[in-house]
């Protein structure tokens, strides 16, 4: 098990580190800067063997014995790229956190099934549109031809990003419940985190959508922007900014996104509309609800800029 700290300051390194003096199977790996959680998975891949790489967060606990059918069903299905077990809430193992994530045309990623009893998901592997970016598997050297996952996001929406390039080369992602994870989750909003999305969903967009895809889904493209200024309005000015912030991003880094857009169409298997047909075209209203009652500052904005 190989084990990064992204750089912490809250005294995890010391744990982590106490973890690998005690297990031989523990090897802990350092970086200097906080890369961000792709940028730790990558830091971690440089130093994988195995067939595959599985990734968990530090939010995540494991079952016993979650690996094994995630492994399995990859080694059945070689057209799989990505195996996700079902993850539920730590609060309420009962309910589902995310079988997977259904991803919009638009370029949103929403918890597939959040809240849901556990028996929604059966028993059975099914598709999905997105990958979980708390726990999932993949086989190492595909992660590597896909070269690793984008870290210039820094966080957030790295999930949504890395499923619609899996989508684009081709490979499908799969939900296995018979593998479980719990994690400590709550759909929450706040200021940075927002600006974090909005300016990876667009950058995301305009490297993965060839320019004659975007207008007919520009319809689409609009509503999505009308909902998330209607979202930013009602939660007040620091959201508003944040807002503002994401299109000042995509504004000062075309040439990233251009560099990006190239090496994405060099990994291209399927049309962007062959990828969209894969992608969900609605709305999850009671997850709009949820973060629209949410008033004052979320428990959860700890992040550094």
């Amino acid at each position: 098990m190989l084990v990064v700290d992204n750089a912490s300051s809250d005294g995890s390194d010391a744990i982590a580190e106490a973890a690998a003096e005690r297990h031989d199977s523990v090897r802990l790996l350092r970086s200097p800067t906080n890369r961000g959680y792709a940028g730790a998975v990558n830091l971690a891949l440089a130093e994988a063997r195995g067939a595959f790489v599985a990734v968990l967060n530090m939010d995540v606990v494991a079952s016993p014995g979650w690996l094994e059918p995630l492994i399995s069903f990859l080694e059945a299905t070689p057209d799989a790229g990505a195996a996700c077990p079902l993850i539920v809430l730590e609060t309420d193992p009962g309910r589902i956190n995310a079988a997977g994530q259904n991803v919009h045309v638009t370029g949103l990623g929403f918890n597939r099934w959040l809240e849901k009893p556990r028996q929604v998901a059966g028993s059975s592997p099914f598709r999905v549109s997105g990958l979980h970016g708390a726990a999932f598997l993949m086989r190492r050297d595909l992660l590597e031809s896909i070269g690793g996952w984008d870290e210039s996001g820094f966080l957030y929406h790295e999930d949504v990003e890395i499923s619609w390039v899996l989508a684009l080369a081709g490979k499908e992602i799969h939900c296995v419940p018979a593998s479980t994870v719990s994690h400590d989750y709550h759909l929450t909003m706040f200021p940075h985190k927002l600006f974090l999305l909005e300016r990876n969903r667009w950058s995301m967009l305009l490297a993965n959508l060839r320019p004659w895809t975007r207008v007919p889904l520009a319809p689409l493209l609009a509503l999505s922007e009308l909902m998330m200024w209607g979202y930013c309005l009602l939660r007040g000015p620091s959201f508003l900014r944040a807002k503002l912030d994401s299109y000042r991003w995509i504004s000062t880094h075309r040439e990233r996104i251009r560099e990006r857009r190239r090496f994405v169409d060099a990994l291209r298997r399927r049309s962007d509309w062959g990828v969209l047909r894969r992608m969900h075209w609605g709305y999850p209203v009671d997850q709009f609800a949820t973060l629209g009652r949410e008033r004052g500052a979320s428990e959860r904005n700890r992040i550094e800029p």
